[in-house]
């Protein structure tokens, strides 16, 4: 894959980049992760997601299926957004069962990386007037907009 392309969850399952696994990389907490795969974004960036990141979705208790459908997220999602508190972190929101599954993609250096997914009713920082949606970095073709999202 050399351009980004939106794909269906099949493929952006079968479009995983494989090339770097079991490489590791030092995260902003210090912590070492293992590389599982990269995945590319519509910010026409590749994201690694490693085995220590999965091991975090644990703690949010977010279900098998939420996991598995992290490349398509990540190659596919409603929008983007910068962090209100890290301009470098991104946020990845993707509508679910009329919820967001948000996954944060943290910026070290040259590498961007899964750092946590979880499930909310609200998009971070709209509420506190701190991001607007505005501020996207991307947003789908056709997406809208809902003031319940505040």
């Amino acid at each position: 894959m050399e351009k980004w392309q939106p794909l269906n969850r099949e493929q952006a399952l079968a479009a995983r980049d494989l090339s770097r696994v079991g490489e590791t990389f030092i995260d902003y907490k210090g912590q070492l992760n293992e590389i599982l795969y990269s995945i590319l974004t519509p910010l026409d960036y590749q994201v690694f997601v490693s085995k220590q990141a999965f091991q975090h979705f644990e703690k949010h208790s977010l279900p098998a299926r939420y996991q598995a459908d992290l490349p398509h997220l990540l190659n596919n999602p409603d929008f983007i957004l910068p962090s209100w508190e890290f301009r470098t972190t991104h946020l990845y929101y993707k509508v679910v069962e009329d919820k967001f599954l948000v996954v944060a993609v943290h910026q070290k250096g040259d590498i961007r990386f899964v750092a946590t997914m979880h499930k909310t009713r609200t998009v971070k920082g709209l509420r506190e007037k701190m991001s607007s949606h505005h501020d996207s970095l991307y947003a789908r073709g056709g997406f809208k907009w809902k003031k319940k999202w505040k």
